[in-house]
């Protein structure tokens, strides 16, 4: 049961349409609030990634944002599916996005840095979910983003419904 004196940090339940083959659309804008430092947050700003992040480490998925979700094997959902981790899945998606339009205008270290922190919250924002994602799942998905998240993150483009 969670805990009525803890605040969430996310705006609510994911509200989305599904269009085949594996697109979602928002229908309700998604936040999350993380745990972010003062320079990771100034790092966004100063390299322009448009993404909104407030003071707060508040980071907004404006309604009609279309998103895969979690791009996880069919293979492997018996073990993960991306319904496992789609809010948290959603806000990486969001911040890969904004991260890959400013590729050509930083460095490749200020570039995995950007990286980095995204997927950082990627496994912040899984611990934060209620249901609970397990930890092996946690891990799993973390891990798998650091290990391959640079093919996907070049890739990552706004998408058309």
């Amino acid at each position: 049961m969670p805990n009525p004196d803890k605040r969430s940090k996310w705006n609510g339940l994911l509200i989305g349409s599904f269009k085949r083959p594996k697109k979602w659309r928002l229908e309700k804008p998604l936040t999350y609030t993380a745990s972010l430092t003062k320079e990771q947050m100034e790092l966004f700003s100063s390299c322009k990634v448009d993404v909104k992040i407030y003071q707060t480490g508040k980071i907004s998925v404006p309604l009609g944002y279309v998103t895969d979700m979690a791009s996880v094997p069919r293979a492997c959902w018996a073990f993960i599916a991306p319904f496992d981790v789609a809010r948290p899945a959603v806000i990486h998606d969001i911040l890969y996005e904004k991260i890959n339009a400013v590729r050509e205008t930083v460095t490749p270290s200020t570039f995995e840095k950007l990286r980095k922190i995204a997927d950082d919250v990627f496994l912040e924002a899984m611990g934060d979910t209620e249901p609970k994602v397990a930890s092996w799942k946690k891990y799993s998905a973390y891990y798998a983003v650091r290990a391959f998240g640079r093919f996907a993150i070049k890739s990552s483009a706004p998408r058309t419904w």
